[in-house]
């Protein structure tokens, strides 16, 4: 097997053995297993809240109801390990279909793969254990069969509509692939090529994403990107002090300055434009521009540098470079499968909480990050608000923040939903107030504690 044909194994290997070393840690991990157990077990799509006290009974959507019924099954085949072979082996299909798109159009592998691989690192900040792990995957899926098909290939736009399909009922992010279909069939229309297969394919993917009722509706998946809620790091504009804010500007302006070298046509600009505007919105969004920049960079890169040009045609690893390569990856993956995580990170959870809790009675008011993992943990007693948050704005959580942090009117938060229970970080000012009133501490750990009504 060439180099080139190797190339999108190899990458795709390295990604999963890197994406497998991490335990589970990501907060709303624990709600989206908890829906997906719900609707397995009771053989139905979650539709209305049972998780809260404060929505209980509340019709609501995320979509992803596929997503998380995918997930749960992982985690039921093979517990923490499977939900960890699963974040790897959706990496490496990313990982596997941005090669692939890097290297078509002539691109030389050795400009094209450190791209992909400083791509892949950025990506890392959604390496996390939800639904979106699908959208990371199925874009430069995507986005490969859609290259493919502009080339010539034009049978494998018979694949979109169902991938958009099943795109849509694993996370919100399907909006993405509607989009970039758009684009390629506005491509074709404006090239005079192949263009009513790609209108076909456009209009039969929008189709698509409207036959389950069980998704996230395109007007609310179109509200979410236009009106991120800002007060949630991953939906905070670009900040290029952080690795990942850093290694973005890098792109935008590389891709800038090859533009303004070498050129490019109206397609890259019609693709890369709006990625960069969405990117610009907010960080969770950066990885997209990045995947769509990778191969516009590998084939322009080397005429905006002549020097980069020679090198890459004198630069041809040897067989016995790649044979090397290849072994180190494969010990790589090896290590990474015989060191699976056993059991997710929860030094960030109250875990020592979940005993003395049930014992407690009325309800509960919880810290905003372990709503999810007590769905999970401790379903018998409903929480006050979790990672969902859309549902719960915007009076839950003005209530929620009102008390925490000691608000006008926060005892009224409390008698009005019947708190009997508190289960916050010890520096919130509600606990010290708490503690001046006379609630008991039931139990406590160095970063919790849970108190009770007197």
């Amino acid at each position: 097997m060439s180099a080139r044909a190797l190339a999108p194994w190899l990458v795709a290997l390295g990604a999963f053995a890197l994406a497998a070393g991490p335990a589970p840690a990501d907060p709303d991990m624990y709600w989206h297993l908890a829906s997906g157990r719900w609707m397995v077990e009771n053989g139905e799509l979650l539709r209305r809240d049972v998780f809260s006290t404060t929505i209980a009974g509340q019709p609501y959507s995320v979509g992803e109801w596929l997503g998380q019924i995918v997930l749960y099954a992982a985690y039921a085949l093979g517990g923490w390990p499977g939900i960890v072979l699963l974040r790897g082996l959706l990496v490496a299909t990313a990982a596997l279909f941005l090669t692939r798109a890097a290297l078509r159009g002539g691109a030389r592998p050795v400009v094209a793969l450190p791209l992909v691989v400083v791509a892949l690192l950025l990506s890392e900040i959604g390496w996390t254990d939800r639904p979106q792990l699908f959208t990371l995957a199925l874009f430069p899926l995507l986005l490969d069969l859609l290259l493919a098909a502009r080339e010539g290939r034009v049978r494998r736009l018979l694949l979109v509509p169902p991938l958009l399909l099943a795109w849509t009922n694993l996370h919100g992010g399907y909006v993405l692939g509607l989009a970039l279909v758009a684009i390629f069939a506005l491509d074709a229309l404006l090239r005079r090529a192949h263009a009513r297969a790609f209108a076909a394919a456009a209009a039969l993917a929008a189709v698509a994403t409207l036959l389950d009722a069980g998704s996230l509706g395109l007007t609310a998946a179109l509200t979410h990107a236009a009106s991120p809620p800002r007060f949630i790091v991953e939906e905070s504009p670009p900040d290029v002090l952080t690795p990942a804010g850093f290694v973005f500007a890098l792109f935008v302006l590389a891709t800038l300055s090859v533009a303004l070298r070498a050129g490019g046509t109206l397609f890259d600009a019609l693709l890369l434009v709006p990625l960069l505007l969405l990117a610009l919105s907010a960080q969770r969004q950066m990885p997209w521009f990045v995947f769509a920049s990778v191969p516009y960079l590998a084939r322009r890169l080397p005429a905006a540098v002549p020097a980069l040009e020679r090198a890459a045609t004198r630069l041809a690893p040897p067989r016995a470079v790649l044979a090397g390569v290849s072994t180190g990856i494969a010990a790589m993956v090896l290590v990474a499968l015989l060191a699976l995580p056993a059991a997710p990170d929860e030094r960030a959870y109250p875990a020592g909480a979940l005993g003395p809790l049930a014992a407690t009675s009325g309800a509960l008011l919880n810290e905003y990050d372990w709503g999810g993992y007590l769905i999970w943990n401790a379903p018998e007693r409903p929480v006050f608000i979790d990672g969902r948050l859309f549902p719960y704005l915007p009076g839950v959580f003005a209530d929620f923040q009102r008390a925490v942090t000691l608000g006008p009117g926060y005892r009224a938060v409390l008698d009005g939903r019947d708190i009997g229970a508190v289960l916050l970080r010890p520096d919130r000012p509600l606990a010290g107030a708490l503690r001046e009133d006379g609630w008991r501490a039931v139990a406590s750990g160095e970063r919790w504690v849970l108190l009770a009504r007197p």
